[in-house]
């Protein structure tokens, strides 16, 4: 009885959600006689009523039809005249000498208020781990394409720091030609392969005038396939690897 009670609590929620004014329709008012049926149904295992008393028994039935009955109508007064439905709530309080009256609507209305709640916050821990992972995936690829001598394996995360420890040596061992080197490379505009590999890996960029000779040369290794500014868009490493790329074919 109480696994039936609950899912007719949880297709009335449903239902108040997708339909609109459901509370005035008369399969509420059906679904809220049938909860309150299950609500007053004696449990599974209390002991059988005692036949010796069907007029005591007809009497409750018809006092519980009769409660349920006016909780419809007063439910219905809440919404169609709000302040008879005050006026009456407040004489019942009196009576019952208390303040407070716990309404099935308001819980009910209080579960889907919890509901959607808990589902916007789903919504927004799935919307931040989407992009914690389109950001993962983009430093993950980045790091492959500038070390891709390091193959893909099972531990993607592994590798990665595989990866960076490679191009830490690998500038490591650039820098002291690269300082020694400084002005000869801002003198010449062709950068040598030993510099052209450093920049392809993004242990560092090209000067103005190499940048200017090394836009010129990807345009034509290239094949034109991109302009001059789509190569300084797409960066010095990216350039630098087409140009290593052609020379290696040839």
């Amino acid at each position: 009885m109480k696994d039936l009670r609950a899912l007719l609590i949880d297709c009335r929620i449903e239902l108040r959600r997708l339909v609109r004014d459901f509370h005035k329709t008369p399969l509420c008012e059906r679904l809220d006689a049938a909860t309150q049926a299950l609500a007053n149904a004696p449990a599974e295992d209390a002991p059988p009523p005692d036949p010796a008393a069907p007029g005591q028994r007809q009497v409750r039935e018809t006092s519980n039809q009769v409660a349920l009955a006016w909780q419809l109508v007063a439910r219905d007064l809440k919404f169609t005249h709000p302040p008879l439905y005050e006026a009456m709530s407040k004489k019942v309080m009196a009576r019952l000498e208390t303040k407070t009256l716990i309404d099935q609507v308001d819980e009910l209305r209080q579960a889907e208020a919890n509901v959607a709640g808990l589902r916007q916050h789903q919504s927004e821990l799935e919307a931040q781990q989407k992009a914690t992972e389109a950001e993962r995936d983009t430093l993950l690829g980045a790091l492959a394409a500038a070390v891709p001598q390091l193959k893909d394996g099972g531990d993607r995360i592994g590798v990665a720091l595989a990866r960076i420890d490679c191009l830490k040596a690998q500038s490591a061992k650039a820098a002291p030609v690269v300082t020694v080197g400084t002005v000869a490379e801002e003198e010449t505009r062709i950068p040598s392969e030993e510099l052209m590999s450093l920049i392809a890996a993004g242990g560092r960029q090209f000067t103005q005038a190499q940048r200017e000779w090394c836009v010129g040369e990807a345009m034509v290794l290239s094949g034109f396939q991109y302009t001059p500014m789509e190569l300084i868009e797409q960066g010095d490493a990216s350039i630098a690897r087409i140009i290593a790329g052609a020379r290696k074919n040839h």
